[in-house]
């Protein structure tokens, strides 16, 4: 095929050519006319030059952890080999190791403030990974302990399982925890203890590091028992956890046990008895139980003493329904405190809200045995929605020499004032529409029953909740908005509206029975007619929020696209990839510069919480500073140093993915 030497590289732009051709014709064009220096040149172009080097486009980034609901096995082993430094007299210590409701003790020492001990523990679980790294190790020093007397505690040290596995090598080796009294957070360091802990699941390897010098591990503050970046000096903190109401619970007095409940009681009221319970490094708090309530209102505040920062990831928040025999789970939310919050130099401590955080678990259809209910304890990705809850997170930094502070670690529980109910924002209509245009490979198993589907948004358009009316429904929106929705359902039939004139939604397809083609599968009659399903729902305006992180995840996207086709380039073996690689910093560049000059107009409306403020700072700080090191990088790029810039460039994807994880 032969083309124009004197046509433009922009008209060249949109074919699909192979890669190995636009990059010589280049080249020759360059040696023709003297044109730019070979170490210069960048392909932008996708398309053009990559069409032929990978035949594939990278696949879109779906977040799912397949096995995170299914149990594996794990040993977690701790090596407790002395302590040192034990705050007392006469002393008598003895080391427990704790993990989850697991115990083991060491011997015990006498009379001594730095016993040896050199023993070595074992546990095993067969857990799901999220229960597994949820789970607190707590190693605590007893003072003379024995048959007849429980000891007194001197101090303890706890930390996350999930934190030592994400370690390199899943493990600490030789490290001091430094143990603190949690009846009195005044007192300071009441010993350190040194030990070796590893975590392995089935399949891992895990190598023994190479053996230290004495010195070194004498060194107790260089080697406390931390991951890298906490600071040796962590402070106290309070975390205070405002919990203001609830709604969308699902309907349990649709079942059998409502009219067995109405025939003891004689009345038909709300069966769910709710309270939210929270968990956090291994601490339990609970609100009130509101009797009989499907939009509960506590307005209370949890308050969990911690160090900060926590070695503790999740918060675990949990809407539970009380109940005599068995409490059970309605919907689980974790909140990952590393999401809300930035230990950068202009960093800010974890805050949240006041917001929604939706729940989703198994389906809402109320049975006495839910084989679903391991959904609703946080095992494995929802199907349904469950709840949404209204919180609101703070972290306050103590000053133990204060006089006012409460020395003691317990979890506190206090009333708080009620939220305005525009907190969140102000309740906007969204119309949702959608068609079904095929059912195809039905199961026999189920072909010969009517079929029919439903589609729901949040608690809209489920029929075991009935028709649900938003609280402010005297306000109608107007504007944009409002003509668009009226020309959506222009030509809706009469019988579709309600006495004030407003649309039903119908949220289910009407049921058919599945036809048979062949022998084995079935398909619904979806010919010229297609069911359609509209449903009107009523949800505070997050669209603003979503803007900046849509945008960071598009430049993610396409930045990975780019170092797909340099991976692809150099594995096929290609010429030139260090010119694909400058063309993919240049448009990241591009991309990051454009992000900030449409964030900073935006700067004055924005941010309706702290979180959205602070968010939106280190959003702009960090993707500037990712722009100027690609337009840095890129002039950087050679054939010979393409394989390292290829792996810096990787960790700007990675950090654009955490950002754009709103």
């Amino acid at each position: 095929m032969k083309r124009s030497k004197h046509r433009g590289q922009k008209e060249d732009k949109g074919r699909d050519e192979p890669a190995i051709l636009e990059t010589q014709n280049m080249d020759r064009n360059g040696m023709l006319m003297g044109g730019p220096d070979p170490d210069t040149i960048s392909l932008a172009s996708v398309t053009a030059v990559t069409t032929n080097v990978s035949n594939k486009r990278s696949k879109p980034d779906i977040k799912m952890e397949p096995s995170s609901g299914r149990p594996m096995d794990y040993q977690v082993s701790v090596t407790v080999i002395e302590a040192r430094q034990l705050v007392g007299l006469n002393m008598d210590p003895m080391v427990c190791v704790e993990i989850g409701e697991e115990k083991k003790y060491t011997s015990m020492k006498e009379s001594t403030n730095c016993p040896y001990y050199n023993e070595y523990f074992v546990f095993d679980f067969h857990v799901p990974p999220d229960v597994m790294f949820d789970k607190i190790l707590k190693v605590s020093v007893i003072h003379s302990k024995n048959l007849l007397r429980s000891g007194t505690l001197v101090g303890s040290f706890k930390m996350d399982v999930g934190t030592i596995y994400f370690q390199p090598e899943h493990q600490f080796y030789h490290k001091w925890a430094l143990l603190s009294d949690p009846e009195d957070i005044t007192a300071g360091s009441k010993g350190y203890v040194k030990c070796d802990i590893a975590v392995v699941a089935k399949g891992d390897t895990i190598k023994t590091p190479h053996k230290a010098n004495e010195s070194d591990d004498d060194d107790i503050e260089g080697n406390l028992l931390l991951p890298e970046g906490v600071p040796a000096e962590r402070q106290w903190a309070r975390y205070y956890l405002k919990i203001y109401r609830a709604e969308g619970l699902p309907r349990m007095n649709t079942s059998i046990m409502a009219n067995v409940k109405k025939a003891f009681i004689g009345e038909n009221k709300d069966l769910v008895d709710p309270y939210v319970q929270v968990l956090f490094a291994g601490q339990k708090g609970k609100t009130s139980v509101q009797k009989s309530c499907y939009e509960p209102i506590w307005n209370e505040q949890i308050v969990f003493t911690e160090m900060f920062p926590p070695l503790c990831k999740r918060m675990k928040i949990q809407i539970r329904d009380s109940d005599k025999v068995n409490d059970v789970a309605i919907g689980t939310h974790f909140l990952d405190l590393k999401k809300i919050s930035n230990d950068g130099d202009k960093g800010f401590l974890p805050t949240l809200g006041p917001a929604w955080v939706n729940m989703y678990g198994s389906t809402r259809t109320y049975t006495l045995m839910d084989e679903y209910q391991e959904l609703n304890e946080g095992l494995g990705e929802g199907v349904s929605f469950r709840a949404r809850l209204l919180i609101n997170l703070g972290v306050e930094i103590l000053d133990p020499s204060s006089p006012d502070i409460t020395s003691s670690t317990e979890v506190q529980v206090e009333g708080v004032p009620n939220i305005s109910e525009t907190a969140t924002g102000k309740a906007e209509d969204f119309f949702l529409f959608g068609s079904f245009l095929e059912a195809t490979m039905i199961d026999r198993k189920i072909g010969d029953k009517p079929i029919s589907f439903e589609v729901t948004i949040g608690y809209y358009g489920s029929e075991s909740d009935g028709v649900i009316q938003p609280k402010s429904k005297g306000k109608k929106g107007g504007g944009e908005g409002a003509e668009e929705e009226t020309e959506l359902i222009h030509n809706s039939s009469d019988e579709e509206m309600d006495d004030d004139g407003d649309l039903i939604s119908v949220s289910s397809s009407p049921p058919m029975k599945p036809v048979i083609t062949d022998r084995n599968y079935f398909h619904l009659p979806y010919f010229e007619r297609k069911p359609c399903i509209y449903i009107k729902s009523w949800w505070e305006d997050q669209r603003r929020r979503l803007y900046n992180a849509n945008i960071i995840d598009n430049i993610a996207h396409k930045l990975e696209d780019g170092l797909n086709d340099v991976h692809e380039i150099i594995k096929t073996e290609k010429a030139y990839p260090e010119r694909r690689l400058r063309g993919v910093l240049e448009e990241l560049s591009q991309g990051c510069s454009q992000f900030v000059s449409l964030a900073n107009k935006d700067h004055n409306q924005f941010g309706r919480t702290k979180l959205d403020r602070e968010r939106l700072k280190l959003c702009l700080s960090e993707v500037e500073a990712i722009g100027q090191q690609a337009k840095s990088m890129r002039t950087q790029v050679k054939k010979s140093t393409v394989r390292d810039k290829l792996k810096m460039a990787q960790n700007f994807l990675t950090k654009l993915r955490f950002l754009a994880d709103e």
